[in-house]
């Protein structure tokens, strides 16, 4: 309270001592009673929240003006210096231990959030005061001869309120660095100046009227500023309790006039009154605020979702369970050129091209009825201007049968990207197996086709492998040059290519040697296949670059493979064979064949 709300020290430290003294002059000199006790004492209540609210450096100044404040009063009364020094002595002890226990056990950090802190407050002032009394009624006995017992009760009875009531008011009503800081603003200044108005309209009809115990009727304003103005409501609404009831009360009316017994009693209920009702609407405070913070907690949070939704990239929505949109961020209307506000309400699929409803339907009934948590579909829109865009969707199945949602990624550049580098691996593999000059497969990829054939179970089948080099192409190079040689290896890759069914390859594994890989037929039909080709090569015309017209031959080896032959043995007998046909005179087809060979014309 000092040095929060004053920026000079000293000010505020005389202006905590100056009200302090008034009020323990005004208590002394206007509610002591037969017991020689005030029945009113706020001044150690203002001296506990300056402890409270100031360094613990300002404690002992605070004690120490406490002590020669209570002593001038007490000499000023005429009390024999035991009760003059029991006094001080009790009332230093009660506020010290007072603000001790408060910040040990119920600490006034954000002390109002906190529904428990009422009763932890409570606990600390009654063993403060439970001290203090003792210590006083001591003194009383020894200086003037009252009961140890009584003058213990006295004490307690006026201390005990004041502390209760007094303290957290003050700490409720004074500006701190721990009053607890709402995101919002609060109650409009109007709302608090009729509620308040109420409280002190019905607390003027409560107490200045002696014929009706009608207390209770203070409860439902008390309660109803509680409920809009938190802790700081329950303080205005006691403090304008305290003082008109007061007044009424000293001045010999209200319904307390009902109650028989010395004016002590009276006013002794009137505080216990108040402590009662002010301890019944702290901890509905402290409710309303935690529900006060969780309110606006959950408000910042969703601001800064917002805030963070409308610039992702990506679409992010949620749709209802009849797969209606509910919410979409600004994205979507850069991604589909719509509005996002003419698209809320309208069916999910209505953004969807025809072909690929039925399968984001099917998805999206599963994660409705809980058969699968999660989708991720890739599909196409509709934009507004007509053009189509691939999307991926990522959704997810929200608690308690809500919907789904998730995000939206656009992904038409990354399937083109995928697409071309589909295209393009494709080309480089298509040109890493054919050979440039016939097109035909070359040597690597008809090793590869012969591997698979022979792990797949195919060669049980039937597999021949046929070997063919053309005869004397040498001499068509020197005679006729190189691109007429080029010529004439393209025409016989196209006689041969033409020759064999579609399920059978042919490669050029070499300079002018070819392969053919016959799949799927026996021996003699390999052998008939090869046998045409090997007549069908030498019966055909080539025509040169130049014009002129040649005819060629070939010599071809064939092996079929036998039981449990791996590639290499398969490829050394058609190669054996090739060789034995040059030997044999060329333009001709040799069998390989265990352990003779036969020339087939």
């Amino acid at each position: 309270m000092t040095d929060i709300s004053f920026e000079n020290r000293k000010i505020a430290h005389a202006l905590v001592f100056v009200l302090a003294a008034a009020c323990a002059f005004i208590s002394v000199t206007w509610t002591k009673h037969v017991g020689g006790v005030a029945t009113i004492w706020p001044a150690n209540a203002i001296i506990v929240v300056a402890m409270l609210r100031s360094p613990r450096s300002d404690g002992r100044l605070y004690a120490l003006a406490l002590c020669v404040m209570t002593a001038l009063i007490n000499i000023g009364d005429n009390r024999p210096w035991g009760v003059v020094l029991g006094f001080s002595l009790a009332n230093v002890i009660e506020v010290a231990l007072a603000a001790g226990l408060v910040r040990r056990i119920s600490p006034i950090v954000n002390f109002f959030e906190q529904p428990g802190w009422a009763f932890r407050f409570a606990i600390a002032i009654f063993a403060a005061v439970a001290c203090s009394a003792a210590i006083a009624g001591g003194a009383l006995a020894i200086g003037e001869g009252h009961a140890w017992l009584g003058g213990s009760i006295f004490w307690g009875m006026s201390h005990l309120p004041g502390l209760l009531i007094i303290v957290p008011m003050l700490l409720a009503l004074s500006p701190g660095r721990d009053r607890l800081r709402l995101a919002t603003a609060g109650p409009h200044r109007a709302t608090t100046l009729i509620l308040m108005i109420f409280v002190a309209a019905t607390s003027v009809g409560v107490f200045a009227q002696s014929r009706y115990p009608v207390q209770f009727l203070i409860l439902p304003p008390l309660l109803l500023a509680t409920y809009h103005l938190n802790a700081k409501g329950a303080a205005l609404s006691v403090a304008i309790v305290a003082v008109i009831g007061s007044f009424f009360t000293l001045t010999k009316t209200g319904p307390l006039m009902l109650v028989h017994g010395p004016a002590a009693t009276k006013i002794y209920i009137f505080q216990l009154y108040l402590a009662t009702i002010f301890f019944c609407a702290l901890p509905l405070g402290a409710v309303l605020t935690q529900r006060d913070q969780k309110t606006n907690l959950a408000e910042q949070r969703f601001q800064d979702f917002r805030h963070l939704a409308d610039r992702v990239g990506d679409v992010l929505f949620r749709a209802d369970a009849a797969g209606r949109w509910r919410y979409l961020n600004p994205a979507y209307a850069q991604m589909s050129g719509f509005d996002v506000s003419s698209r809320l309400g309208q069916p999910v699929l209505d953004d969807i091209v025809p072909e690929d409803r039925p399968a984001l339907a099917r998805a999206q009934a599963e994660l409705t009825d809980g058969t699968r948590d999660e989708i991720r579909l890739v599909v196409s829109i509709h934009r507004r201007d007509g053009t189509i865009r691939h999307v991926e969707i990522l959704a997810y199945r929200l608690d308690e049968g809500d919907g789904f949602g998730g995000l939206i990624r656009d992904v038409t550049d990354q399937l083109t990207l995928d697409e071309q580098n589909r295209q393009i691996a494709a080309a480089y593999e298509t040109a890493a197996n054919t050979d440039e000059l016939t097109t035909l497969p070359n040597r690597r990829a008809f090793f590869q086709a012969l591997g698979v054939h022979l792990t797949d179970g195919t060669a049980s089948a039937g597999l021949t492998v046929a070997l063919f080099d053309l005869d004397h192409f040498k001499h068509v190079n020197d005679q006729y040059g190189h691109p007429a040689g080029d010529a004439v290896l393209r025409h016989i890759a196209l006689t041969v290519r033409a020759a064999v069914r579609e399920r059978d390859m042919v490669a050029r594994i070499g300079g002018e040697e070819f392969a053919i890989l016959i799949v799927g037929d026996g021996h003699k039909q390999a052998v008939a296949l090869a046998r045409r080709i090997v007549r069908a090569v030498s019966a055909d015309s080539i025509v040169l670059p130049d014009g002129a017209t040649i005819r060629v031959t070939i010599s071809m080896g064939l092996a079929t493979r036998m039981d449990r032959e791996d590639r290499d043995l398969l490829i050394s007998r058609a190669d054996q064979a090739l060789y034995a046909a040059k030997r044999a005179g060329r333009n001709r087809l040799q069998m390989a064949s265990v352990p003779s060979t036969q020339v087939l014309l």
